[in-house]
């Protein structure tokens, strides 16, 4: 069979409305012609690593792909890539090497110059990874002296609840929109849509660049709430309203948290104040982000509590009023 009969046969089960096809990635030249002056530079990272643990596990693969976009959520051309090795120096686990296909011998004797990667990441506008915290971590253990750069996350920076995509895994998001790729390497990460494929597609019930809504709510100043000391019997409460238990090493409290912009501040201290802790004075801790410190590892968030004085003083007045 033609491949031209494979895509009418593809195009007539699909719009049957009784079977869903899905396709395997293909990387094309380029998503969007034009000669905007706007054009700026992103970088989709994946980083795969001996565990989870970014003060006790090593990374073994570093992969990005560049290209270009606007702040309309276009992709333009995809540029140059960066895949290679690292010798964690320890064995890799077993269950690492079946997850990712990387062995000890694929890497031995490897190694990421810190150059080499501060070199590709020049004149990068954003960095954007599936699971940020996991990759931002990892990237400033191993490479400490690179400059900050303003990150995005395609996990949580795009509401995928509310676009009616129940799970945040690639492999399921990919499915949703129609393809599929191979392997768990980080550069086939990067280049087969769970990445840059994935942002260059249009949100089902938003009808807006899946891009163009990671650039918005990357670009938002957030507001990190610990409800510490909360009643064990709230935690369902919480559970609902989105908070999350505290289990990686970058948080600061072992506490429920919960992320929000500051136009819902207001309204979220009311509820802790009514529903949880049933007083009107509430000690809030809060940790403040802009896109060059959500994330990190590093001390890019205390320079916020400099940064963002006023808004800390706004906060605390909200917890105490």
């Amino acid at each position: 069979m033609q491949h031209e009969d494979i895509e009418n046969l593809a195009t007539i089960l699909n719009n049957s409305g009784r079977y869903r096809v899905t396709k395997k990635y293909q990387r094309p030249e380029y998503y969007n012609t034009g000669d905007e002056d706007d054009k700026m530079i992103a970088v989709f990272l994946d980083i795969e690593a001996t565990g989870l643990s970014y003060t006790q596990d090593k990374l073994i693969e570093l992969g990005m792909v560049k290209f270009e976009y606007n702040r309309q959520g276009s992709i333009f051309r995809l540029l140059d890539d960066f895949s290679s090795y690292q010798d964690p120096g320890i064995l890799i686990p077993e269950y690492i090497t079946k997850l990712t296909g990387i062995s000890d011998d694929m890497v031995r004797g490897q190694k990421i110059e810190e150059d080499a990667v501060a070199h590709y990441l020049q004149g990068v506008d954003l960095i954007i990874a599936h699971n940020a915290q996991f990759d931002r971590t990892f990237l400033e253990t191993t490479f400490p002296s690179l400059p900050p750069k303003a990150w995005g996350c395609l996990m949580y920076d795009v509401d995928w609840d509310k676009e009616g995509i129940s799970s945040r895994k690639l492999e399921y998001i990919a499915y949703k929109f129609g393809f599929f790729h191979e392997g768990h390497r980080a550069i086939n990460d990067c280049l087969a849509g769970v990445g840059v494929h994935l942002l260059a597609q249009q949100l089902p019930k938003s009808q807006e660049p899946v891009l163009k809504e990671l650039i918005t709510q990357s670009a938002a100043i957030r507001f990190k709430l610990y409800a510490v000391n909360s009643p064990y019997d709230s935690k369902e409460l919480l559970k609902a309203r989105g908070y999350r238990w505290n289990m990686h090493q970058n948080d600061k409290y072992r506490a429920w948290s919960i992320e929000l912009t500051e136009d819902k501040v207001a309204e979220e201290i009311n509820y802790l104040r009514s529903n949880i802790y049933n007083t009107s004075s509430i000690n809030i801790p809060v940790e403040i982000f802009d896109a060059y410190s959500r994330f990190s590892s590093t001390n890019n968030k205390s320079n916020n509590y400099i940064k963002y004085r006023d808004k800390l003083e706004w906060f605390q007045k909200l917890c105490t009023s």
